[in-house]
């Protein structure tokens, strides 16, 4: 059976609420690829925390709705357009694009997968990786400093613990469970577990008083008040987003003391003003996979239609790394 004989599935957002909102529909065959552009029949798409906050219309860039859910995704090419060189029938991409079935896009949007890379992997890495390896470099992070990462058992953490090691950084991660403190310190990582005493205290004591020198806050809220209050002099603190549900406000009074900076980055900007060093390094990223350098975590492929059940995992905070879903 050609992939393209099956129907058209997708994940839909039709209006501002929550993942309960969404809905899984038959939508129209793909249009045959025009100049430039692949059809590709997805196979995996990964689901992130900033996906939530799109569907309560609160995201920094407003989506217009109704929109397919998710933003990475990998497949096989049906179709190739005029003009595609680069690209053939039967190859292996990342696209920039979520949980459908079959998609028509720009060539230029995807990424080719080398041989041997599972594409469930693939579709996992590259919006946790891209954001934590840009953004570690924005923070200016050196070998022998101490990286703290807070929330460092979900996707993006565990993409700056991994990265942090091999930058020649001591590692620390904070996390909430001991079932994620063990997935933390498989990657070679010490960790905190988070009590009702914060973290600060045991940062202060496993750095000897200094503080962390980065500190890589996707959580925001009390986690980046506490993390302002262990960081080291001249240290930087990166701010990736706000899981907490509150975006912090800095005491700037505490980064003048320790002459300290906040530094905000999203993937998302890299990629739409700088496309061409984005992909640069997608492309970089993607080799270091293939060659078995970086080591992204699966805890859960769902289905389609258990969509729903993925995103509640993440809401509940009950799990470790990345929440895939099976588009074949």
């Amino acid at each position: 059976m050609n992939a393209l004989d099956k129907p058209n599935l997708a994940a839909i957002c039709t209006r501002s609420g929550s993942h309960l909102d969404l809905v899984v529909q038959a939508m129209p065959a793909p249009k045959p690829p025009g100049l430039g552009e692949i059809q590709v029949a997805l196979t995996a798409s990964g689901l992130n925390f900033s996906d939530l906050v799109k569907f309560r219309g609160h995201y920094q860039v407003q989506t217009k709705l109704p929109f397919i859910v998710g933003g990475e995704a990998s497949g096989r090419i049906e179709a190739v357009g005029p003009s595609v060189r680069d690209l053939s029938i039967g190859d292996a991409v990342l696209v920039p694009t979520g949980c459908v079935r079959f998609q028509t896009l720009l060539a230029s949007q995807a990424t080719k997968v080398p041989d041997g890379v599972d594409l469930t992997v693939a579709a996992s890495f590259r919006q946790n990786y891209q954001t934590a390896i840009d953004g570690l470099r924005r923070a200016q992070l050196r070998p022998g400093e101490t990286l703290l990462v807070q929330g460092a058992a979900g996707g993006v953490g565990l993409a700056a613990v991994d990265l942090g090691l091999q930058m020649g950084a001591r590692v620390i991660g904070v996390v909430s469970t001991e079932a994620k403190q063990a997935v933390v310190a498989r990657y070679g990582a010490q960790t905190i577990l988070l009590g009702d005493q914060g973290f600060r205290s045991e940062v202060l004591a496993l750095t000897q008083g200094q503080g962390a020198d980065v500190i890589f806050d996707p959580v925001g809220g009390d986690v980046f008040d506490e993390s302002v209050r262990c960081i080291a002099p001249f240290g930087r603190i990166l701010v990736v987003g706000f899981v907490s549900g509150r975006p912090a406000l800095a005491k700037t009074n505490h980064l003048l003391v320790k002459d300290a900076v906040v530094i905000g980055y999203t993937v998302g900007g890299l990629r739409k003003h700088r496309p061409e060093e984005a992909e640069r390094q997608a492309q970089t990223l993607m080799r270091w996979l293939a060659a078995d350098r970086i080591k992204p975590f699966i805890s859960h492929v769902l289905e389609l239609e258990e969509i729903q059940a993925g995103y509640q995992l993440i809401v509940d905070r009950e799990v470790a790394g990345k929440v895939m879903i099976d588009l074949t």
